[in-house]
């Protein structure tokens, strides 16, 4: 019998739906996407000068959380910049 994927709207919904169930279980109800592009947003270096305690406490806290520090430094900058965003309005 051919399964039919239910039609949710909700994030969470979508994501415990696909957590139990088998995409294999559901092909025939799904469609082809032809010539899908993907287009990754330019990046640049940025070039900070730190002094060596600062960059080792950095790395001591990045190891804590499992991340490189310099992925540290970007998670927080952005975070930063999400907030003064939002803050603005």
């Amino acid at each position: 019998m051919k399964k039919k994927i239910p039609k949710i709207k909700e994030d969470a919904e979508i994501a415990a739906f696909w957590d139990t169930h088998d995409l294999i279980d559901y092909l025939e109800d799904t469609e082809s996407a032809d010539n899908v592009v993907f287009e990754r947003e330019k990046k640049e270096t940025v070039s900070i000068r730190l002094e060596n305690k600062q960059i080792k406490e950095l790395k001591r806290i990045a190891h804590k959380v499992g991340l490189g520090y310099t992925s540290l430094v970007r998670s927080w900058i952005i975070e930063k910049l999400a907030k003064l965003h939002h803050a603005r309005g």
